[in-house]
């Protein structure tokens, strides 16, 4: 069993059967849980130069998941970033 937390969840990966269970931060990850809580997964990835890690939720590796490891409350906070082009004078 592998766990990560990231800014908002908990990820629990149960490799050997090739599952994971998502829950909100601070949530007790020792309750008890039914087997429609766990979810399938065909891959999971880990960057451990940035803490990123992406879990395949298909065989095509098509349907993806990505999220960051936090190693402290303090890194926590979410940033939300702009898709907008940026118009840059010329000089």
């Amino acid at each position: 069993m592998e766990r990560f937390e990231s800014a908002h969840s908990l990820w629990l990966f149960d490799t050997e059967r090739m599952r994971y269970r998502r829950l909100p931060r601070g949530a007790d990850a020792d309750a008890p849980s039914l087997e429609s809580d766990w979810e399938p997964f065909f891959a999971l990835e880990r960057d451990d130069d940035t803490g990123a890690f992406t879990v395949a939720l298909n065989e095509e590796r098509t349907r993806l998941i990505r999220a960051t490891r936090i190693e402290s409350a303090s890194e926590a906070d979410t940033t939300e970033l702009s898709l907008e082009v940026v118009d840059v004078p010329d000089d």
